[in-house]
């Protein structure tokens, strides 16, 4: 058993989550509300940030439950699938990918991209399906980082370039200035997880938050 003295999590009331934009908006509130009305003596603190600040809170312990669009790269943390979405192109009302039906990447490769920070799963996914495809874009093309999607949403309407974002935060944020358009070839999908240190023995409360996670993924 553990020892509430040595483990700040034991008698913790509040569940402790790390969780990426797209869950971080569209999976985790909608647990949180069934966690909290099914369980009204704990509550859930949630800080919303990229995959790569959910990794991080995780091992440095100020998350004990992680949701991340990214799957972690070392086996410190251990990752199960909760949802998924599309990655899709955001361009702006009148350019030449409004209303095409496909977008080639020789072209996509010659715009300009509003993308998210380094961190950011969506990032991660849309670069590793290029390069998975033999088609990674160029180095030199400028690239313009926004850390939100409403910030993506915001430059690709201002003309800084051709969005990539989920299709999720492109429906919740849709605007008149910015249309979906799709890489041409199979769709760009990717997974959703909830991440776990390996070695973590979660208190009461993140216990049973985890349970109802997975009950919902399932």
């Amino acid at each position: 058993m553990t020892d509430p003295d040595e483990d700040p999590y034991a008698a913790a009331t509040a569940v402790a989550v790390a969780a990426s934009s797209i869950p971080g908006e569209f999976l985790v509130p909608d647990i949180a509300e069934t966690f909290t009305a099914e369980h009204p003596e704990f509550t859930v603190d949630t800080v919303v940030t990229d995959s790569a600040g959910v990794f991080a809170a995780l091992r440095d312990g100020s998350a004990e439950v992680g949701f991340a669009g990214a799957e972690p790269d070392d086996d410190d943390l251990d990752a199960l699938v909760i949802g998924a979405d599309e990655i899709v192109l955001a361009v702006p009302a009148g350019h030449e990918f409004d209303g095409s039906a496909s977008v080639t990447v020789a072209a996509l490769a010659a715009t300009p991209l509003v993308e998210r920070e380094e961190g950011s799963g969506t990032r991660r996914s849309f670069t590793d399906a290029l390069a998975a495809r033999g088609t990674p874009l160029i180095t030199d093309q400028r690239w313009t980082i926004r850390d939100t999607n409403e910030g993506v949403l915001a430059a690709v309407a201002a003309g800084e370039g051709v969005g990539v974002i989920s299709s999720w935060a492109l429906a919740r944020h849709a605007r008149d200035d910015v249309h979906e358009a799709r890489l041409e070839g199979d769709p760009i999908e990717r997974c959703l997880y909830l991440v776990l240190r390996r070695d973590d023995d979660l208190g009461p409360a993140a216990t049973t938050f985890v349970a109802l996670a997975r009950e919902q993924a399932a």
